[in-house]
């Protein structure tokens, strides 16, 4: 077969123009004869994603002396996840390279090394490679390298420094010739955007992708944008749609067996379904896509599984185990540090809880990234809690929480079938389904689910005599019928279900709806004295905005109300006995976030901070029991 200068160089057009699954057609109908054709082939099966079927063909090239096949066979082995190997790689071949080629492998040597936990020297080459690029003044090829380099002050957690390359890379990349380039520009800078809480900034980026993507076929470029919208619908509480975003990313990285896709995918599939309850599918996620079983990140990821499944030793020992291997990020990191105070906790290792997660609000002071975490502190409140009681950690936990109070204007749309349901009604009226906020028009909705989640069994009649005795028969009997209809249209006709006489039938809840009412829990947590979990739940009175005459409503909030506030003023009291005037102080201040007109604890909390608070926190307690007062 002889070299063919023309095809040559129609097939390397077609290279650049993005049209891989074109270049592959002609390479692998014709089969390549030189090195050029042969490195082709192998950066077409990359750029698609198809890193298995790429080895071969730049091996090939490799052996006939493309110098450039040495250099992107280093890549390949680093976007595998074989960083030793990538990294011996670039060793070998880097000192006998000039020019551009000595850059790029510059490049993705410090992007493995960056890769493998050696970020220090991973900045350090790839910021060599950077001056390189700009001593050559290639504005597309510096515009490739300074996103390269704004995503390493992304993962060191310099967000600002990272906002201002990713701007720069965008400003050099040309829309008609890098589109690969420019879409990863752009996920970058949105990636940003998210983690620094501008969703809309975040949303405008996204918006800004669609030409990009229309003029490439890459599947990793794709891939990673997926992941940051995957990020803003977690985020924002877009349960629905952060689900379907993952189940598309699964389909591509299953692809591209990128080694960091499929493991950042496995670790957030497998943490979706385990917060809806589906334990077994969880694991069966995480274990099937993860590349590496043996990954720090997927006995993190296992351990906290294994936390929500409330199996505390195990779920310690495997977050203790994820800390001390090597290759867990600083992201993952502070998560198994809350995960593991958290089993701690449950282990009734309360001095080893509040160590660690002494260390883990350390480094939330201080991260840039801190609305990753967000999340897991929504969901571990009582450990939120623990810290706000305890003098030393409430000052950092309040400074965390105001700075991740990002105002949250996301629509959330319905989730799928239901799985159990979580009925909020402390401080607000939610019903949640699957991990996913369920709208109830009916305000009665909520009322008449949380009735029957404690009072199951009863009549129409009864329920109306417990919750509207003041209404007439006819309207209190024609708004249940309404309140009926929308549970089951809602959360799904086995929701309710009637027994006996038609006539004058019973209602309960079905038989496999389990419902997580927070009432309930409140109750517990007072029985068992736990009163960090109390007030984690206490989000407010028992349904505050109900606007319709409700005698067991208000009778159970006044319930609710007594209970709480009776253990926090012994709290108080106990504190005050024992010299603790700073805690007394915090337990003051969390009674009057109960019953803020309580004379006697508004008293109670100058006479303390005479004593231990600062003379603004005292003047402005005593600005308020004055007002109280006149």
């Amino acid at each position: 077969m002889t070299f063919d200068v023309e095809r040559l160089a129609e097939i390397q057009a077609c290279f650049d123009a993005g049209q891989y699954d074109t270049v592959i057609t002609r390479l692998t109908a014709l089969p390549p004869i030189t090195g050029k054709e042969w490195r082709l082939l192998g950066m077409a099966y990359m750029a698609s994603g198809r890193f298995s079927d790429a080895e071969l063909p730049l091996m090939r090239a490799s052996e006939l002396g493309n110098e450039e096949a040495r250099v992107e066979y280093g890549n390949l082995l680093r976007l595998q996840g074989r960083f030793p190997e990538a990294i011996r790689h670039f060793e070998t071949i880097t000192p006998g390279l000039t020019g551009e080629l000595a850059l790029r492998a510059l490049r993705w040597w410090g992007t493995a090394d960056f890769q493998a936990g050696r970020m220090a020297e991973g900045l350090e080459r790839c910021e060599r490679a950077w001056r390189g690029y700009m001593a050559l003044g290639d504005d597309e090829l510096i515009g490739r390298v300074t996103q390269t380099v704004a995503q390493m002050h992304v993962q060191v957690g310099d967000m600002v420094r990272a906002r201002h390359l990713y701007v720069e890379a965008l400003r050099l990349l040309p829309a008609d010739r890098t589109p690969i380039a420019r879409l990863s520009a752009l996920t970058g800078l949105a990636n940003v955007q998210v983690l620094t809480g501008d969703f809309g900034g975040a949303r405008v980026t996204l918006t800004q992708t669609g030409e990009a993507l229309a003029q490439t076929q890459a599947l990793t470029p794709r891939a990673y944008l997926l992941t940051v919208e995957a990020e803003l619908h977690h985020l924002t509480g877009d349960q629905a749609a952060y689900l379907r975003t993952l189940q598309e990313l699964r389909a591509l990285v299953e692809t591209t067996q990128d080694f960091e896709l499929l493991m950042w995918t496995a670790a957030r599939l497998a943490d979706l379904y385990s917060r809806q309850g589906e334990h077994g599918r969880a694991l069966e996620a995480l274990l099937d896509l993860a590349p590496d079983a043996t990954h720090a990140a997927v006995t993190m990821t296992r351990g906290v599984l294994l936390r929500r499944r409330q199996h505390h030793a195990q779920a310690a020992e495997a977050l203790t185990r994820a800390l001390d291997a090597p290759g867990l990020g600083e992201g993952q990191r502070l998560r198994a540090l809350l995960h593991l105070a958290e089993a701690r906790a449950g282990q009734g290792n309360d001095a080893g809880s509040l160590a660690t997660f002494r260390e883990a609000l350390t480094a939330l002071i201080s991260a840039r990234d801190r609305m990753l975490y967000r999340p897991d502190l929504q969901e571990l409140t009582n450990l939120v809690q623990r810290a706000l009681l305890d003098p030393d950690l409430a000052p950092d936990m309040q400074l965390v929480l105001e700075k991740l109070a990002v105002p949250d204007t996301s629509a959330r749309s319905e989730a799928a079938a239901p799985l159990h349901l979580r009925v909020s009604t402390l401080g607000r009226a939610e019903v949640e389904r699957g991990g996913e906020r369920v709208p109830l028009s009916l305000e009665g909705s909520v009322l008449t689910l949380a009735y029957l989640a404690l009072n199951p069994g009863r009549t129409r009649r009864e329920l109306e005599a417990s919750i509207y005795p003041d209404r007439d028969p006819k309207t209190a009997g024609d708004y249940f019928r309404a309140v009926f209809r929308e549970l089951r249209v809602r959360l799904g006709p086995e929701v309710l279900q009637m027994e006996g006489s038609p006539k004058q039938p019973r209602y309960h809840l079905g038989p496999d709806v389990h419902v997580q009412l927070d009432v309930t829990e409140l109750r517990r947590a007072l029985e068992s004295g736990d009163v960090a979990r109390a007030l984690a739940l206490y989000r407010g009175p028992f349904l505050p905005g109900l606007r319709m005459e409700s005698e067991w409503a208000e009778e159970l909030r006044e319930e609710l109300r007594v209970l709480l506030t009776l253990e926090l003023r012994g709290r108080l009291n106990r504190a005050r006995e024992e010299g603790d005037l700073r805690r007394a102080l915090l337990f003051a201040g969390e009674f009057l976030r109960v019953d803020p007109y309580d004379v006697g604890v508004l008293e109670a909390r100058v006479e303390i901070a005479r004593q231990v608070a600062t003379p603004q926190e005292l003047a402005r307690y005593v600005v308020e029991l004055h007002r109280m007062k006149s």
